[in-house]
């Protein structure tokens, strides 16, 4: 019996990490320890100065750090088949005039996500068929 529960266990972990071209198909582990750079908004290109670039990372226990171009983002990451959030999403609360604008879109966006779709290195959240936001990690 033991051999068979051990065997079930195996082929689930390899079934998993052996196709991850369907959203439902990714696992935490395909998101997180890598940090996410925001490519853009609502489609629209981010171009911010060099240590400005928003960006976001999550750690294998859901634990989620990130930038948001002046300020430093906490919260988490929720992944349940192909859904997506960051619930208790929170940032410190420096204002920078020149990232402002795109700080409060990329904390509102993360705020919205529902879904995902994950190509390669290019994370889009999505919240329902709209895209909010695209992320390149490294």
């Amino acid at each position: 019996m033991k051999r068979i529960t051990l065997a079930a266990v195996i082929f689930t972990v390899m079934s998993a990490n052996t196709c991850k071209t369907g959203d439902a198909a990714a696992t935490a582990a395909d998101l997180a320890g890598k940090q996410w750079n925001l490519q853009s908004l609502a489609g629209e290109a981010v171009k911010l100065a060099e240590g400005q670039q928003p960006w976001v990372k999550a750690e294998p226990d859901g634990a989620l750090s990130g930038f948001g171009g002046c300020n430093s983002l906490m919260g988490s990451m929720k992944l349940e088949g192909s859904s997506l959030s960051f619930p208790g999403l929170g940032s410190t609360k420096k204002f920078c005039q020149d990232t402002n604008e795109v700080e409060m879109k990329f904390k509102s966006a993360l705020s919205s996500t529902t879904g995902f779709k994950l190509d390669g290195n290019t994370l889009t959240l999505l919240n329902g068929a709209t895209e909010l936001a695209k992320l390149v990690s490294n």
